[in-house]
């Protein structure tokens, strides 16, 4: 009833709410502009001071950030006020004004969009030490008492406060952002043996004397540095009910309705909200997609669904677009641009895109084994090994590592074998046209010397010897029975090894492609009748040459 109230209260005061922003932060206040200033100070001190530890000046979220302020939060039966929850496409936080941001979960949201991933007691210490950050206009200071005191808080509170350490900090992090493990970025970066670091940052714990200092903040001046401008209250009503869509998901209706209602901007946010009401109720959301998308939606989201209502159907001249006009609406949103690698076919452009989704997001692992997979089939196989080691980087725990470890091996076993086919591919290929190239090159020379004949006969003006006795037919025959278990390929032929029960005998073959024989022992053995001329060949080894092979 007091959330029904508060959307009536908004829809009767009429242009009464007021925005501030700067950089993804958004500030909705309805009355109390001195507690809008002061919320986004707060929050863009803290993206300043993160922003010098990760060396980047302007960090940016995946998703904007919206404080909506608003004195409904003291008797709200959620967790308003103490973190932001994801809805439609934004961060959102409703809370009163004059309250302690969540600032720890705003330094976590940007360390995720900002960075790869780093270990884990680095990040939850970092976004402990970011929690205890105060900003009174420019002048800020961090590293007090926490609400909840840790190993993982207490070093990067000795890290962050510590003279001797602190400036030095942004080394640390860095080598971090670069893969470096905990111990070796404590050596480089503060030149300090890490047993030694531990244990002062343990004695730290031990003692709980948490003294915050100050930090370097931004100079910043609200009338020139915030942004500003009058909220529709109908647009301010959907806001407060997305921040409370999951608990009360019946007043948030209303709201959403209201706004379809008013058309315009509103309509769009509307149908985005029914959307997520249909889904809280299990009935099909494919409906308000359609209408916010015709209302000109600017959720991304609405588009990937859109596509995903498609089904395993859907083509790619169907779900493409709608997944180009997501990653357009929001470029650093890597899912909409991995969800388009399923309808490109072309492998090289799939490759790309996948890449591209790495590096929009390089903390999902499932994103680096899929381009990893894509780059062995591609033939990029130093390319495949560095994807399938960030993709470890990536793993969230141990659990999730040992598990990609096992798909890495199991993928190297794959590609060596393929590997190994595929040379002996080149090889077989190689001999074979080796072979046909001396064919070719003996039958010319036959040609040449049947044409050299001729011409001889003709000159002496005889007819040629009519009682000329063939040279195979003084030339022993003889036939053996065995199985055939060697070939070795020569320059000009085969020679054939052939066990039989008189023993091993090798013959010469000049014409094996019509057999497709494997060069060297043979896999499978087989029974062979072989007839030959019983003229033994020093040269080559061989007891006579091949007239005829009959297989049994």
């Amino acid at each position: 009833m007091l959330i029904c109230l508060c959307f009536a209260l908004a829809a009767q005061a009429k242009d009464r709410w007021n925005e501030l922003n700067i950089g993804p932060f958004f500030v909705d206040s309805e009355t109390d502009s001195t507690a809008a200033h002061d919320a986004l100070t707060q929050l863009e001190q803290l993206r300043w001071v993160l922003g010098g530890l990760l060396e980047s000046k302007d960090l940016e979220s995946v998703w904007p950030m919206r404080v909506v302020l608003h004195e409904s939060a003291k008797t709200n039966p959620t967790t308003a006020g103490t973190e932001f929850v994801l809805q439609n496409g934004q961060y959102i936080l409703l809370t009163t004004p004059g309250s302690r941001l969540p600032l720890g979960q705003v330094a976590a949201i940007l360390i995720e969009a900002n960075t790869p991933r780093m270990p884990p007691e680095v990040e939850s210490g970092l976004q402990q030490l970011f929690d205890t950050l105060e900003a009174h206009g420019s002048k800020v200071t961090w590293g007090g008492k926490p609400v909840l005191a840790n190993l993982a808080y207490a070093r990067m509170q000795l890290l962050a406060t510590k003279f001797e350490y602190g400036a030095s900090l942004h080394i640390f992090i860095n080598a971090l952002k670069g893969g470096s493990t905990l111990r070796a970025a404590e050596k480089n970066a503060f030149n300090q043996d890490p047993a030694a670091l531990e244990k002062e940052a343990a004695n730290r714990l031990a003692k709980a004397d948490w003294q915050a200092v100050s930090v370097s903040g931004r100079a910043l001046d609200p009338k020139r540095d915030f942004g500003q401008h009058a909220l529709d209250t109908v647009i301010a009503g959907v806001y407060l009910a997305d921040s409370q869509l999951n608990v009360d998901p019946k007043a948030a209706e209303t709201a959403y309705k209201a706004a379809v209602a008013a058309g315009g901007v509103a309509a769009a946010l509307g149908y985005e909200g029914l959307a997520q009401i249909a889904r809280l109720n299990r009935a099909d959301p494919a409906p308000f997609i359609q209408s916010a998308m015709k209302a000109d939606s600017k959720s991304a989201p609405v588009y990937v669904a859109a596509a995903a209502e498609l089904g395993d159907m859907a083509t790619d001249d169907q779900a493409l677009p709608l997944l180009k006009k997501a990653a357009q609406l929001n470029p650093r949103w890597a899912e909409a641009v991995f969800r388009q690698a399923e309808f490109t076919y072309d492998k090289a452009e799939k490759e790309n895109v996948i890449k591209t989704a790495t590096q929009l997001d390089p903390r999902i692992s499932h994103y680096w084994i899929e381009l990893a997979k894509l780059q062995t089939t591609n033939g990029h196989v130093q390319a495949a090994q560095g994807s399938w080691l960030r993709a470890e980087d990536s793993a969230p725990n141990e659990t999730e590592r040992e598990r990609i470890h096992q798909l890495r091996e199991g993928s190297e076993d794959e590609r060596l074998n393929a590997a190994d086919a595929a040379r002996r591919r080149e090889r077989e290929a190689v001999h074979l046209a080796d072979q046909r190239a001396q064919q070719s090159e003996a039958d010319r020379i036959h040609a040449a010397e049947v044409k050299a004949n001729q011409a001889l006969d003709a000159a002496s003006d005889t007819a040629a010897p009519v009682d000329a006795v063939p040279w195979n037919s003084v030339v022993p025959k003889k036939k053996i029975t065995g199985v055939l278990t060697q070939v070795d390929c020569l320059h000009t032929g085969v020679r054939l090894l052939v066990k039989s029960a008189k023993g091993p005998v090798l013959l010469y073959l000049k014409d094996a492609a019509p057999l497709n024989l494997a060069c060297g022992a043979q896999p499978k053995p087989r029974r062979v009748s072989i007839s030959y001329l019983a003229e033994p060949d020093e040269n080559r080894h061989t007891e006579g040459d091949v007239t005829s092979i009959q297989w049994q």
